[in-house]
């Protein structure tokens, strides 16, 4: 090639091998291989989701190219955080950990291919990390060290072959208390002459400092002209915009006057909109559902970027929280969060989800908590064109999230083209907390009533009624605690069932009664309401959370619930139906055993025992499933599989009572019940 067609440019260097590869591969070649390629992948994809290509990537080594060093630095931590996560489900002489080194400098491009000092210097990076961390040069430092929220060590100057100076080289620092430090920098103090020269400089501002003063204050030998009052007025800041891209620093008229202590430095925008990326396209054809008539969306997890696994309960509570309100929406079609939630950790591409789950949208983005400042990254992708309708990052106070909540679910709409009325605008917000001690703790509560254990039932209680007491105006705190009461019967640590429904009523009437917009307080309630046999009070309340949130897909299944018992079992099968199509891929047990019931009340007795099975596949030891599959065979005349069903309830049950059973369920129609209890014995069931 000749010289003139030497392509030379400035770019990011990230390189990347495995410490103790050749060891790993000596124990368990194949295992290693399919690791290296898992982590590979899951590196590929970052790197892309940072704007930038996989030069090169031989054995254990991964060379990417970036436009931007910040991006670069970025992408590294997010690698070693998201490595070092799956690295812990290994057996630890199966880990594999990778050494990362970056550096911002000149390279040669021939045919896609990257060579020169640039690329040297960040192999030589690479080699003074240890496993699992990132070491940066010099001059990459100096480009990221005030634009992000990161620890640096000070490794020294270090000889690089081939280049004439030694290079300056930093460890990052990837513990969330080492944020904002830089261990071992000495700063450099001036020489002698620098000193002398900078007095001189000084001696000279002085004097021409006196000069100036001198003539201002002296009076003008002539009368000067004379100066319109316009052109002597200050120039007024200008208001500045909601979405400010990346600028130079504002000048002294414009900067703002307070003081904080920011998540990035003063000079980085609050909100900053992100470069536009491509993806690739969807396929309706490959969706395994129908494409929804109307708007569809799905709001993957967020990522927690603070590189401590506690904090998930905080990016999965925002989640939660924009699925919440989103969900409340009419014109627009919400997959739940169960289904959504099975993507966590796992490198799937945006194509595959909406495949998946049959929606044309996905929202997703990360979170990084530190300190009382938050960062919050959120994109929303059109899945069918392969491109960005937008993308925004955050930087604000954490007293600021929950409107920033709320811009994000309004920013989403904005771009589906999707406007509200003044009554849903309002309502999709609901009513929360300014206390922002009180929310955090009631995220963990949440997080502890999805585990559903006797440990978590109990913490879930007590941050349940701390959240009360440090807000007793937090409607969905009053919620929780009615789910809790409930896992308590559930649990056997209830000493009266009877009382624990009568009190988690009164707990969601509270709720309810603080923010009528709360839907999963009146879904919940109508499910209470059916256990105290009040029939007519929880089919209300089953219509108001689907008015509230018609894309709800809990309410749908606790209304099914309500309808099956309530002698309305037609009706019951389109609910359950729309809770699968919104939670297709995350459904929880009781949907399964309500859309069985539904089937079987129905007489559509192959498509209950299909629904039972598919959730005995997943839940193998549920005692109600098997109970169903006992019924409904013995309806069908299939008396021998009938019988193994019942077999199957003893060996889980052996002291299961079929009369106990049947007078448990709160059927309007007593014969409903009289009906079960004779097929469970024709099972051979005991009463």
């Amino acid at each position: 090639m000749s010289t003139q067609e030497v392509k030379r440019k400035l770019s990011a260097i990230l390189n990347a091998d495995v410490k103790g590869y050749s060891r790993l591969m000596s124990e368990d070649e194949a295992g290693t291989i399919r690791t290296l390629n898992a982590f590979k992948e899951v590196m590929t994809n970052l790197i892309q989701q940072h704007h930038a290509r996989v030069v090169d990537a031989p054995g254990d080594n991964l060379l990417a190219e970036f436009p931007s060093v910040v991006d670069a630095v970025q992408c590294a931590v997010e690698i070693q955080r998201e490595l070092k996560v799956r690295n812990a489900e290994l057996p630890e002489n199966r880990r594999m950990e990778f050494r990362i080194g970056i550096n911002l400098g000149d390279v040669v491009e021939e045919e896609g291919k990257i060579f020169g000092d640039g690329v040297n210097i960040a192999a030589r990076m690479e080699s003074l990390s240890e496993a699992g961390s990132i070491c940066i040069s010099g001059k990459a430092y100096d480009e990221v060290k005030n634009k992000l929220l990161l620890g640096y060590k000070y490794l020294g100057e270090q000889a690089v072959k081939n280049v004439a100076e030694p290079i300056r080289a930093y460890q990052i620092l990837l513990e969330p208390e080492a944020a904002g430090k830089v261990i071992g920098e000495k700063k450099v103090k001036p020489k002698t002459w620098q000193r002398s020269a900078i007095g001189s400089v000084a001696i000279l501002i002085v004097v021409i400092a006196a000069v100036v003063i001198w003539k201002l204050y002296t009076p003008p030998a002539q009368q000067p002209e004379a100066v319109s009052k316009e052109k002597i007025t200050s120039p007024q800041p200008e208001k500045p915009s909601s979405t400010i891209p990346t600028t130079p620093a504002p000048s002294i008229e414009t900067a703002p006057k307070e003081k904080v202590t920011p998540l990035l430095p003063e000079k980085v925008p609050k909100t900053v909109t992100l470069p536009p990326r491509k993806f690739e396209t969807a396929s309706k054809e490959r969706m395994a559902f129908p494409l929804p008539d109307k708007p569809s969306i799905a709001v993957l997890p967020f990522v927690n970027m603070s590189g401590d696994p506690r904090q998930d309960f905080f990016s999965d509570g925002l989640t939660e929280d924009l699925i919440t309100a989103l969900s409340k929406v009419p014109g627009l079609f919400v997959i739940a969060r169960n289904s959504t939630l099975t993507y966590k950790g796992k490198p799937v591409k945006v194509q595959q989800v909406a495949e998946d789950l049959g929606i044309r949208y996905v929202l997703e983005g990360s979170i990084q908590k530190a300190g009382y400042r938050v960062r919050i990254t959120a994109q929303l992708i059109d899945a069918l064109k392969g491109h960005h309708v937008w993308s925004e990052r955050y930087d604000r106070e954490m007293k600021d999230l929950f409107a920033l909540q709320d811009k994000i679910a309004l920013e989403t709409l904005k771009a589906i083209d999707l406007k509200l009325s003044r009554g849903e605008g309002g309502r999709i917000h609901g009513k929360g907390t300014d206390n922002l001690e009180a929310y955090l703790q009631f995220l963990q509560a949440r997080e502890l009533c999805l585990q559903y254990n006797r440990e978590s039932a109990a913490q879930a209680r007590q941050l349940a009624e701390e959240v009360i007491r440090l807000d007793p105006k937090y409607p969905i705190a009053y919620h929780t605690l009615a789910v809790v009461n409930v896992q308590e019967v559930g649990f056997g640590i209830s000493k009266s069932p009877r009382e624990s429904f009568m009190k988690a009523i009164e707990l969601e009437q509270k709720a309810i009664s603080l923010d009528d917009s709360c839907a999963s307080a009146h879904a919940f309630l109508g499910y209470l309401y059916l256990q105290i046999r009040e029939h007519e009070k929880g089919i209300a309340a089953g219509e108001r959370a689907i008015e509230i949130a018609p894309n709800l897909a809990d309410a749908y299944a606790y209304f099914a619930q309500v309808l099956n018992f309530s002698g309305r079992a037609e009706e019951a099968v389109a609910m359950v139906e729309k809770a699968f199509r919104l939670n297709p891929v995350g459904p929880s047990s009781y949907y399964y055993i309500h859309a069985a019931h539904s089937y079987f009340l129905t007489g559509r007795y192959e498509d209950g025992i299909r629904m039972d099975k598919e959730m005995l596949a997943r839940w193998p030891t549920n005692v109600f499933g098997h109970v169903q599959l006992a019924g409904i065979y013995t309806a069908w005349g299939r008396d021998e599989e009938a019988r193994a069903a019942a077999q199957d309830v003893l060996r889980i049950d052996p002291k299961f009572s079929a009369q106990r059973y049947a007078r448990m369920l709160p059927y309007k129609d007593p014969a409903l019940n009289a009906g079960v209890l004779e097929r469970l014995r024709k099972a051979g069931l005991p009463d």
